[in-house]
């Protein structure tokens, strides 16, 4: 009695189709981990150019004894080595009403993902009242005053 055995070289539909559905899953996987990461960096960023710029602007201040002199051509040069007041994005951070105990600082054209984090570090600051933060689904400004003591 002889047998034959059938041997089958290939795949199946349902084999491809697994494998699609899984190559899929790592791609939007890893898409979402890189926007993430991205979003991070530059908040990172951000702030890192925000905590400089008020290191600058309390050094400018004692000189004088307020932030009168503040602005965005006093401060801009001394933060060359954090990117200046350029975003990563491509924007750049205004400077604007100083007074005698602090001033404003608007970051315009921050992502949502950006911002949302941004908003987040810098509440746990006590010199920062955030003035307007995170509103729409497109890019939005972060604005908020520095106040030298709270």
């Amino acid at each position: 009695m002889k047998k034959f055995i059938k041997v089958i070289f290939g795949v199946t539909l349902l084999e491809v189709m697994l494998v699609l559905a899984v190559a899929a899953m790592i791609i939007v996987m890893s898409v979402r981990y890189y926007q993430s990461a991205n979003a991070s960096q530059q908040a990172t960023s951000v702030y890192q150019q925000l905590q400089a710029l008020a290191a600058s602007a309390d050094g400018i201040s004692q000189g004088g004894g307020s932030y009168s002199t503040v602005s965005s051509a006093t401060i801009g040069p001394l933060l060359a080595n954090v990117g200046g007041l350029k975003t990563p994005w491509g924007t750049t951070i205004v400077i604007g009403s100083p007074s005698q105990t602090g001033y404003s600082i608007t970051v315009p054209g921050t992502p949502p993902a950006v911002c949302g984090l941004l908003q987040g570090r810098l509440q746990s600051d006590p010199h920062i009242n955030i003035t307007a933060a995170c509103s729409g689904t497109g890019n939005t400004s972060l604005s908020y005053t520095y106040i030298a003591n709270p």
